[in-house]
């Protein structure tokens, strides 16, 4: 039950918000500032269609967005992210195991006897982790949920500001300056803690994972 809750959160946080998101801001390009928000105000207040059906077309909207965004995204730009990703994940991996064998010895429990160049990959020990501990592998998926949120929003607010930009050369409405700083800015933050939470969820896996062996060491040596 508990995985099952887990991936529902995942395709919430990581699709449908995103993709709410950036159809909102498709509207607002496709009509402008003022006719958006009034075309957005009359489709959430009209009664011609029931509150269900405009829920239900507007949360599958939401979710392909989300969805075609994402994949996008992958495509442009997936090898330039996994080889930064695995260069950075290497690194805090070496500096998770030297820190959870300094505990260990100073515990005076069994520490992982693993050299750096052979400790498994982040996503190896992400799958193993989820086998022996539910409650941490949800955890770890929550929080990979919140990463790829703010991929895909990042992603896609490059599009809306390239959008935005080109549709300022058309009409010379001076607020599409203000909304092109807006999105940008917003683009590096969302940026900004999607690297945040790479490292978060590498390290959290990385400790995770050597607790887990440390236990069943110490488990195995005692029987």
């Amino acid at each position: 039950m508990s995985g099952w809750i887990s991936k529902v959160y995942y395709d919430v946080l990581a699709r449908v918000v995103p993709g709410s998101v950036l159809l909102l801001g498709l509207v607002y390009l496709e009509d402008g500032p003022v006719r958006g928000i009034n075309f957005v105000f009359r489709s959430m207040t009209s009664q011609e269609s029931s509150l269900t059906l405009r829920f239900a077309v507007g949360l599958l909207a939401a979710y392909l967005i989300g969805l075609i965004i994402g994949e996008l995204g992958e495509l442009l730009a997936g090898r330039v992210l996994e080889r930064r990703d695995a260069d950075r994940e290497a690194v805090i991996a070496r500096e998770c195991l030297d820190e959870h064998n300094g505990a260990m010895h100073a515990a005076g429990r069994r520490t992982v006897d693993v050299l750096h160049d052979q400790l498994p990959s982040a996503a190896v020990m992400s799958e193993e982790l989820a086998v022996v501990d539910n409650c941490s592998g949800g955890r770890l998926l929550a929080l990979k949920a919140e990463r790829r949120l703010c991929l895909v929003l990042s992603f896609g607010l490059l599009l809306l500001a390239l959008g935005n930009l080109l549709v300022f050369t058309a009409d010379l409405v001076p607020k599409r300056l203000l909304v092109e700083g807006v999105l940008l800015l917003a683009l590096l933050v969302f940026w900004r803690r999607s690297a945040r939470l790479h490292s978060r969820v590498v390290r959290q896996t990385c400790f995770g994972w050597l607790m887990n062996v440390s236990l069943g060491s110490t488990t195995d040596s005692g029987s």
